[in-house]
């Protein structure tokens, strides 16, 4: 017995040290250089012990420039000898980031020698390194304009994305008489020299994205995680997704997952990787607020939240698991209860609390008293639940959370609770707090309240862009925000609000970056 008691310890402390030993260099290469996608997603992982390093700034896509591809994929390979694993995100490494996928010019041959590239990665390290690779279906927005979209979106975006979304409805034989004349017309309507622009172009990234495919059945990929960005039930995004889906549903699931976001993504791939290196597998009980709760389809996206919810748990490298007494982390998520997810600048976003939103942080007070609990706040799109927000810090739970997510849409709110939900045991001392702060004010100060303020008492009044600010008016846009953002959450966060920096990093108000002085 005393021998097998031995064996058992030994056995236990060399797996403590293989998981203390795989703590170590992480090479990354984000989307863009945008806060979630680059700083907040780096710090994450550094708050629980890693050394992240990525891509010379440079190099990296920004707000005025598309990031640049050959350098960055030449980086890669050269300090990929120093990394316990890599998360590289193929629309930079292909077309230069989110952005440049949607707007490129580059021919396919291009494309593909650069997606041969990333298929060649691992062989070139040896075989020995872990690649974790993420990749975006082109998103069909509503409407949208230069420099994020072609120039021809601010004209022809609404039709443009009425047409696939009939088109869409055709392929599924739900297309109806009247719908029928209205997408004839609309191929007559807009210009033919637009339609192929737009639609070479997908075509191109959908090939691209195929080849890609290939590393997954080859094991030239441990993982490959591929994001629907801002997509809906029908759409041109959901018409690709449709037939993408047969090509993934062929592939062990094992080491492919395909569900709606973007942004979120390298944050998701690098839990994954730290997760197996630590050889760890958490388990994640899921629970919603009352309604329509998992069932709700939430806006920007074509599947339930319950799907999205469990997609994302196995590609962050955990495990669903229905009874919560086996659950590591309880990832609960705030949903509306009709199952309409408005704009968190509705008016319907207000301080009053309904007793839904009361319930609801009844259940997840009792929940962190047992389990790590990390919230989803998927009510509202682009932006917090005002009233849940202000229950969590009424009730004193603001800071007991694993961690917060509410911003933009469902998928990404989703992927930054979970994945700094799921890294949570091994911060640092006071990381969990400065990460909570970080998402308190950026989803809820800002995207739920500072953000329409300044557009209705400064933008808007003084006829200035959305986005391009320079000069003058970005001094005062920073200037604005930070005053606003002092006053609304100094009540909520007391003396922290003073201890951050509130600029625009893309000169646009769509997002903010939380830095700490």
């Amino acid at each position: 017995m005393r021998t097998l008691r031995s064996l058992l310890f030994l056995v236990l402390l060399l797996l403590c040290q293989s998981a203390w030993a795989a703590k170590g260099t992480l090479v990354f290469v984000p989307l863009d250089n945008r806060p979630v996608c680059l700083d907040y997603t780096v710090q994450t992982m550094e708050a629980a012990g890693w050394e992240v390093k990525t891509p010379p700034r440079e190099f990296i896509a920004n707000e005025k420039n598309l990031g640049e591809p050959e350098k960055m994929m030449d980086w890669l390979e050269h300090n990929a000898d120093d990394a316990v694993a890599i998360v590289a995100s193929s629309d930079a490494l292909i077309y230069g980031g989110l952005v440049a996928s949607r707007t490129h010019s580059i021919p396919l041959e291009v494309l593909q020698a650069r997606a041969q590239r990333l298929l060649d990665l691992r062989s070139k390290q040896g075989g020995q390194k872990q690649v974790y690779l993420f990749a975006t279906i082109m998103r069909s927005p509503k409407a949208s304009s230069a420099p994020v979209e072609p120039a021809y979106y601010k004209e022809w975006g609404p039709k443009l994305f009425r047409l696939g979304a009939l088109e869409d409805k055709r392929e599924l034989k739900l297309l109806r008489r009247r719908e029928a004349k209205e997408l004839a017309a609309l191929q007559k309507e807009i210009p033919s020299a637009i339609i192929k622009d737009l639609y070479t172009r997908r075509q191109n990234n959908i090939m691209t994205t195929e080849l890609l495919l290939h590393g997954v059945e080859s094991g030239d990929f441990d993982y490959f995680l591929i994001g629907r960005d801002d997509t809906a039930p029908f759409s041109q995004a959901h018409r690709e997704a449709r037939s993408m889906e047969i090509l993934v549903n062929e592939l062990p699931k094992e080491r492919i997952r395909f569900f709606a976001g973007a942004d979120q993504l390298g944050l998701v791939l690098l839990t994954r990787a730290a997760k197996r290196l630590q050889y760890e597998l958490p388990l994640v009980n899921v629970t919603y607020a009352a309604g329509v709760g998992g069932q709700t389809v939430p806006s920007y996206e074509d599947d339930t939240v319950a799907e999205s919810s469990k997609q994302h748990i196995y590609a962050a490298g955990a495990f669903p698991v229905r009874l919560r007494r086996h659950a590591d982390l309880v990832l609960a998520v705030n949903t509306p209860k009709n199952g309409k997810t408005l704009e968190a600048s509705s008016s319907v976003n207000n301080y009053k609390v309904p007793d839904a939103t009361k319930n609801f942080v009844s259940k997840v007070a009792r929940l962190s008293n047992h389990y790590p609990v990390a919230l989803a706040d998927v009510k509202f799109g682009n932006g917090a639940d005002n009233g849940l927000v202000k229950t969590l810090f009424d009730q004193g739970l603001a800071y007991k959370l694993a961690s917060y997510g509410g911003w933009n849409t469902a998928g990404n709110s989703l992927g930054f609770a979970l994945g700094q939900g799921l890294m949570s045991r091994e911060y640092g001392a006071g990381a969990k707090k400065v990460l909570l702060e970080q998402r308190y004010l950026d989803d809820w100060a800002y995207q739920a309240n500072v953000r329409l303020q300044a557009y209705t008492q400064l933008i808007w009044p003084n006829y200035w862009p959305n986005s391009g600010l320079e000069g003058e008016q970005l001094t005062a846009a920073e200037a604005f925000i930070s005053r606003e953002m002092v006053r609304l959450a100094e009540p909520y966060l007391g003396q922290a609000v003073h201890e951050y920096s509130y600029s625009l990093p893309w000169k646009r108000m769509f997002e903010v970056q939380i830095s700490q002085k």
